[in-house]
């Protein structure tokens, strides 16, 4: 089956697969709607992926994954969150990142909230089948339908990778992101739009956000900037997953010989053993790239070099295919 076809279907076993924006499986809980677009069943449980949206006031309880670890990017609007009993402002482009054991909880604060959230293994997403109900359409309500109940809270710790800790609160004012700086262990951490691990490849521009330190080695969070360019040449990878999800510009991608458009919105899922490229569009892009397992960090470590600014550069930088051919036998890549 082409890709092109599967535009609006979560697949239920691992395979290559597009979804366009606002297609998935799709929960209201309250006025909170959740869109799976990635889950257990089409990743082989290696990652899920689940945009959330909704307006503000609208909230989680404090809860945790007892084995999964989780990474919250800030779309659109305002989000509270608390992580470790500490709270933390966020705004569009913040990102926080939440080691399996950790409580967390957050609150909207705009009235248009959205944000992606990503969970290792693939025993989280399906929390929101329970709690809420299957909805047809693709933006959230005005109004709550139905708030989720206490008793299906517990069917979710029962069924998913979720432990609810009800009727606590956390005290106290968040304090707005301005961090820079990622532990080299699986530590709770938040990150200010644009700080990480900065790495520049030719024109683009790679800002790793979580490294295989923070994970244990179960997968990396990159974003990827840059002008409009030429295609990367076509590969595949014999060990790991990736991911690839648009939020600014357009991008194109060629998976299997067929070629794809990524708008904002959009995602690519490109499982081990899937030959594929891709070309940045516009002028400026944007996108996500999630690759688990995390072993593919080496990659961008090698081919690119620590960089201290924050576009990317206006002349291209060299690529290091020096450093690529020396260590091939490490780095999981066949290039065609």
């Amino acid at each position: 089956m082409k890709l092109s076809t599967l535009f609006n279907k979560l697949p239920d076993y691992k395979m290559p697969y597009m979804l366009k924006n606002g297609e998935g499986e799709r929960y209201l809980f309250g006025r909170q709607l959740a869109t799976i677009i990635a889950n257990g069943m089409s990743t082989d449980n290696l990652v899920e992926m689940v945009i959330i949206s909704g307006g503000k006031g609208d909230s989680f309880p404090l809860h945790k994954h007892l084995h999964s670890h989780e990474g919250i990017y800030v779309l659109h609007g305002r989000l509270e969150v608390v992580i470790a009993d500490k709270k933390y402002l966020l705004t569009e482009g913040n990102y926080a990142y939440i080691p399996a054991g950790t409580s967390h909880s957050y609150q909207m604060l705009s009235n248009r909230t959205q944000f992606l959230s990503f969970t290792s293994k693939g025993d989280v997403s399906k929390l929101y089948s329970i709690i809420g109900e299957p909805y047809e359409k693709f933006v959230h309500p005005p109004k709550a339908v139905q708030e989720p109940s206490i008793e299906n809270f517990k069917k979710a710790s029962i069924s998913a990778d979720v432990e609810f800790i009800l009727d606590t609160q956390v005290l106290g004012t968040s304090q707005l992101v301005e961090n820079g700086e990622i532990p080299e262990e699986a530590a709770p951490y938040v990150l200010e739009a644009g700080e990480g691990i900065r790495l520049v490849t030719g024109n683009q521009l790679h800002t790793l956000m979580t490294t295989q330190a923070n994970s244990n080695g179960e997968f990396i969070f990159v974003v990827s900037e840059g002008p409009k360019g030429e295609a990367i040449p076509e590969h595949y990878h014999e060990k790991h997953t990736e991911i690839f999800f648009c939020i600014e510009g357009q991008v194109t991608l060629w998976a299997n010989g067929e070629e794809l458009t990524l708008h904002p919105g959009d995602i690519l899922h490109v499982p081990a053993h899937t030959v594929h490229s891709y070309r940045m569009g516009s002028h400026y892009t944007k996108m996500i790239g999630i690759l688990a397992t995390g072993l593919f960090e080496a990659f961008f470590r090698t081919l690119g070099d620590v960089y201290d600014d924050y576009i990317f550069p206006s002349e291209p930088a060299p690529l290091r295919f020096d450093r690529v051919l020396q260590n091939l036998d490490i780095l999981d890549l066949k290039v065609l």
